[in-house]
């Protein structure tokens, strides 16, 4: 494999850009930005930067409010970051800066309620958060159980042993994990099986301080002792990292919109998942090839993009 270069904000954001539109599913558009006199809706559902890498997960989102028939607007991309990676980049006065510019632009469409995935989404807007702030901001799990009696008759049974892989290391990251865990509980014929290693560190799995791999390793080599179909995690980002110990251990990593979607009847593809078991670069980017010449992307800037979002 080609060495991964140092991260930048070509490859942090061009990134995210183009293989969110590279592996976004047919039909699924978000705004980059809002007009000067955009309409006001009730629900901003925003997609931050690196869960474009895992795009199917907004369009899960996106399915599920449609299934709660609620209305609302998707916004994601760069132009609405929060801040984390100008901080992560070393960059630490800008995310103050970047995230006071993006919940303005969100105050714009006058929602009651913003929406997040990314557990760094959600701590940085809360820690700039605008004085007077006119929306409530949150996780999206918190609204998903807030309307668990609209989603339980649509529910089907899904007949998987699965474990609940969670974070604890403060009140918000506990609320999430236990959301998540309350909403799987109410798929029938799902077996949540009770796990020792299955705790993660800090606010979420991720590329810049990942679960340690001696841990990892303990998690799913747990997992499969216990014969668990899959270890279900409440972000994108614990998605992101442990997707390729399927190769190994024979256990798949869900999200837990994934296994409400299946409960929901509704199809599904999860293309990270799809490069990321090829277990090469090449084979990936030979899938990705006729879109990538479609949509007409230079073939080594995705693979380098490749390399480190999926491959990392």
């Amino acid at each position: 494999m080609t060495a991964v270069k140092r991260r930048t904000y070509t490859s942090a954001f061009e990134g995210a850009r183009t293989l969110g539109r590279l592996l976004a599913p047919p039909g699924f558009k978000w705004e980059t930005e809002l007009p000067k006199q955009s309409e006001e809706v009730p629900l901003i559902l925003h997609i931050s930067c690196n869960a474009h890498y895992t795009i199917f997960v907004p369009y899960l989102a996106e399915q599920i409010l449609h299934a709660l028939g609620m209305k609302f607007l998707i916004m994601g991309g760069p132009e609405s970051c929060c801040g984390s990676i100008h901080k992560n980049l070393g960059d630490v006065d800008l995310e103050g800066e970047v995230a006071t510019k993006t919940l303005l632009h969100f105050k714009r469409a006058k929602p009651k309620t913003v929406l997040s995935f990314c557990p760094d989404c959600d701590e940085v807007f809360e820690k700039h958060k605008l004085p007077g702030r006119s929306f409530h901001h949150s996780n999206v799990s918190e609204l998903f159980l807030d309307y668990v009696e609209q989603l339980r008759p649509k529910l089907q049974p899904v007949r998987k042993r699965v474990i609940m892989h969670y974070h604890d290391i403060n009140e918000q990251r506990k609320k999430d994990s236990d959301r998540a865990l309350a909403l799987i509980k109410e798929i029938p014929g799902l077996e949540i099986i009770p796990a020792q290693y299955a705790h993660g560190p800090g606010i979420h799995c991720q590329t810049v301080h990942p679960m340690p791999p001696d841990d990892q390793a303990k998690m799913f080599a747990e997992a499969r002792e216990l014969k668990a179909d899959a270890l279900v995690v409440p972000y994108h980002s614990c998605y992101r990292q442990h997707v390729k110990m399927q190769i190994e251990y024979g256990v798949e990593t869900h999200h837990y919109f994934s296994l409400i979607a299946m409960s929901l009847g509704i199809s599904f593809e999860e293309p990270f998942k799809t490069l990321r078991l090829l277990g090469d670069v090449g084979r990936a980017m030979s899938l990705l090839r006729p879109k990538i010449e479609d949509m007409g992307y230079q073939e080594e800037a995705v693979r380098s993009y490749v390399e480190r979002a999926i491959f990392c």
